[in-house]
């Protein structure tokens, strides 16, 4: 988990990988810790030992499943004498201690996103703060270890409102400032299902797999139930960081959309700059796909980037390229004439695609003209094929296949202009030969 935060750039200030004054960081270094408060807790009856098997708790919870009643625990050990209590640990029973909620009363904490929220404490399961292990539950240890490290916010998912009661009985049973709760809506699935595991690849390493940039994540997460009160849609983090409110978060679930976190990652790439979206690139592929990385490093880099920015207003994300580049960094296949004909351009014959490929190949053997350039390469094969009194369609369009024995890939000039003059020679002369 610390390094998918990493991988979008939230860094903890202070943790395992970044210790400060407030360590150790992992609970099983913190069990003294624990006890020193579980037992504080016992000392001023704000908690209480539970003697109850497994099996007792098991034939009770689904007792009350039996009669459609709420499940939780029904308070039994609350109510020992202190001589009931002492004789069950002398006698070394088992044991687990709860949190002593208080009864007929109502709760209420400020949330940064709802307002005021109040619970009544008959409502409230009576949790395990320690289990029999003698290590703490989730509820018990989050409040000890937020207090002790300083937390001001804690900002969490909206399942867990029925939960923050418990947590504020804690802070007001050490006497100790609570921090600042808000919780925001789930993220939800196609269809209005709250988004898990068991409904799609919606881990951020899922998306980083898929090639999708940090900030194009980043940003169409920002914008699920956030309202920036503009219709700017495009944020960097800086701005993010500066206009993000907790107070615009909206209280209803938002709808995730793979697609449109495309949309958002096409954006973004289209208007990177082409060597940083390289590297940016090379480092995706080291880290998910190193056999294509070690092909494409056969080639220059120059060629590399060419070919890359031609398809920046294509890619939706990153790992489109191996799909559309293949051509491109290996021997293309034999041709069936099919791909050549097309109709409508008035390419009806093998003749017709002939005399089209050998237009190109009087230009492309011509060293004397400058092909270092698309305008170039443009300007250059639009007057041969005027001198040739053919449409650009006619000639362009069996280069574009002979080029890439593909259906749909760049088109011919592009592809001139990437694979450079020789190359170009090699394909075309090596359709022509087919032909």
């Amino acid at each position: 988990m610390m390094n998918v935060l990493a991988s979008v750039w939230l860094i903890a200030d202070e943790g395992p990988n970044n210790p400060g004054n407030h360590g150790p960081y992992l609970q099983s270094e913190r069990l003294d810790i624990y006890q020193k408060y579980i037992k504080e807790l016992i000392a001023d009856d704000k908690a209480y030992y539970c003697f109850c098997s497994s099996e007792r708790l098991t034939a009770l919870r689904e007792e009350q499943q039996s009669l459609w009643l709420p499940t939780k625990y029904d308070k039994m050990c609350r109510y020992h004498t202190a001589e009931e209590t002492k004789a069950q640990l002398d006698a070394w029973s088992d044991f687990t201690i709860r949190l002593k909620v208080p009864e007929n009363v109502e709760i209420s904490f400020e949330d940064g996103i709802r307002g005021t929220i109040t619970i009544p404490s008959k409502d409230i399961d009576e949790q395990v703060l320690m289990k029999t292990d003698g290590f703490p539950t989730y509820h018990f240890a989050v409040v000890v270890d937020d207090h002790l490290m300083e937390v001001t916010d804690i900002i969490r998912g909206d399942e867990w409102i029925p939960s923050t009661p418990k947590h504020v009985l804690l802070y007001q049973a050490f006497g100790w400032e609570m921090p600042r709760f808000s919780h925001v809506p789930p993220l939800l699935w196609a269809g209005w299902k709250k988004l898990s595991k068991r409904t799609g690849d919606v881990a951020v390493e899922n998306f980083l797999e898929k090639w999708f940039l940090t900030e194009a994540i980043l940003n169409y997460i920002a914008l699920l139930g956030w309202n920036p009160k503009t219709t700017e849609e495009y944020f960097t983090v800086t701005e993010l960081i500066e206009r993000f409110k907790l107070s615009d978060v909206h209280r209803a679930g938002a709808v995730f959309e793979e697609e449109r976190m495309e949309w958002f990652n096409a954006h973004y790439i289209k208007h990177y700059d082409t060597q940083k979206l390289w590297n940016k690139l090379e480092t995706y592929l080291n880290r998910y796909d190193k056999v294509f990385l070690e092909k494409i490093s056969e080639f220059p880099v120059e060629y590399n980037c060419k070919i890359l920015a031609e398809l920046q207003t294509r890619l939706k994300k990153l790992s489109d390229y191996k799909e559309l580049t293949h051509f491109l960094y290996n021997d293309i296949k034999s041709i069936e004439i099919d791909m050549y004909l097309n109709p409508k351009m008035k390419i009806e014959s093998v003749v017709d695609v002939k005399k089209a490929l050998k237009v190109s190949l009087d230009v492309l053997n011509n060293t004397d003209i400058d092909l270092e350039s698309p305008e170039s390469i443009k300007e250059t094969f639009i007057m041969k094929i005027k001198e040739a009194e053919m449409k650009n369609g006619q000639v362009l369009w069996p280069v574009r296949v002979a080029l890439s024995a593909e259906n749909f890939s760049p088109w011919a000039l592009e592809l001139i202009y990437i694979l450079w003059r020789e190359k170009s020679i090699q394909r075309i002369e090596k359709s022509l030969k087919e032909l």
